[in-house]
């Protein structure tokens, strides 16, 4: 297809000598999908403020919700606005537990594991952010003592 010839929405991608178009892109959102690296370094900063847990054996927030984060990121069956949205929310939930006592963080961290829960429910059964989800979700809660 000529250049001159494809609609303004059509942006061309060439890697490694093949070349692509990918339709629809331009006028949608997809700050989401393109900063999903931002989002999961902010993500990891908001964590890395957290306290380690003292207890060697036993994860804290810190440790629980760097799991969450990891598990997330590696799943295959997510698409990534949804990746994107559900590092969000972690990223809430770090924020909630370094100022616990915040009442409108609470509120926050209370709506964002419902979302990361919906999320969830979304996959086949079958996929690993669905089992650790399952673990990692209520102890989270707990220690946020939202549940």
């Amino acid at each position: 297809m000529m250049k001159d010839a494809m609609p303004e929405n059509f942006i061309n991608i060439q890697s490694s000598g093949s070349m692509g178009n990918v339709n629809g892109v331009v006028g949608g959102d997809v700050t989401g999908v393109l900063n999903l690296g931002t989002i999961s370094g902010s993500v990891s900063n908001a964590i890395n403020q957290l306290p380690s847990s003292p207890t060697p054996n036993e994860p804290g927030l810190k440790e629980l919700l760097s799991q969450l984060q990891s598990a997330i990121e590696a799943e295959h069956e997510l698409p990534p606005e949804d990746k994107a949205e559900a590092l969000e929310q972690v990223k809430i939930l770090a924020e909630a537990g370094q100022n616990p006592e915040d009442g409108v963080l609470k509120k926050s961290a209370k709506t964002a594991l419902k979302i990361l829960k919906g999320t969830v429910t979304t996959l086949p059964d079958v996929t690993k952010l669905v089992e650790e989800s399952a673990k990692l979700l209520p102890a989270i809660g707990a220690l946020l003592t939202l549940l």
